[in-house]
């Protein structure tokens, strides 16, 4: 029976994050294409991603089979691998479900300026994501929907707003593959780029230690959750 209650509730997550994260993602790849354009380089618009379509950014295929694989893990082991850790595996593996933006930074009208934007571009249209599902929490309650379908809309919603700040916030620290780890390579001198080259070398250990060693996990991840309450707070209080 609770194998069973745990496939049940594994399922109603899946169903729950697959939409979610198919907009998180779009944002992100949508945002970036667009400020790369406005910075000169058209290369992202030539190749079909300025636009919303999911199917342009995400690969659908890959992003379902790591959802069901991971989450049907965790059914049938129960407790013995926490739901925390299985969403930091599906976070680190995550590249595998995008399709990369592609930019072509020597087109950048100034090519430093135009980087930095480019790579901050990502969190910025997984804020903006945020924000209006903001706005579309605060519109269901003047819909009138019956309450299950008012109470199964607010926690997509709600879903929607936690992953995208969370996701944006991750994406900004400074380490490769993260868009902070981008924005190191325009912002550091040429004198300096040896850093950057050091970071892609380690980054899998640094991920590693970041996410699992005690202590430091704790300070990370509780750092990143305490950052995406307070924008999430701020949201609502702009909103309501």
């Amino acid at each position: 029976m609770t194998t069973s209650n745990n496939l049940m509730q594994v399922l109603n997550l899946i169903a729950t994050l697959f939409p979610v994260f198919l907009l998180v993602f779009t944002f992100k790849g949508f945002f970036q294409a667009l400020t790369a354009k406005l910075m000169g380089d058209q290369t992202a618009q030539d190749e079909g991603f300025l636009t919303l379509n999911p199917l342009a950014h995400v690969d659908i295929a890959g992003l379902s089979i790591v959802l069901v694989v991971f989450f049907l893990l965790g059914a049938i082991l129960g407790e013995s691998i926490p739901r925390g850790i299985l969403f930091i595996m599906l976070i680190t593996l995550g590249v595998r479900w995008t399709i990369p933006v592609p930019i072509n930074d020597s087109n950048f009208k100034n090519y430093r300026l135009g980087g930095i934007l480019t790579a901050l571009s990502g969190s910025l249209g997984n804020f903006v994501l945020a924000f209006c599902a903001a706005l579309a929490i605060k519109a269901l309650f003047a819909c009138g929907f019956p309450r299950y379908v008012l109470i199964s809309l607010l926690e997509i919603f709600k879903s929607v707003m936690s992953v995208a700040i969370f996701f944006g916030i991750l994406d900004l620290v400074p380490l490769p593959p993260f868009d902070g780890g981008r924005i190191l390579h325009y912002v550091l001198p040429y004198s300096q780029q040896h850093i950057v080259a050091w970071l892609e070398q380690y980054a899998l250990y640094i991920l590693l230690i970041l996410f699992f060693a005690p202590g430091i996990s704790t300070i990370f991840l509780n750092g990143i959750a305490g950052l995406g309450a307070l924008i999430e707070r701020l949201f609502f209080v702009i909103v309501f």
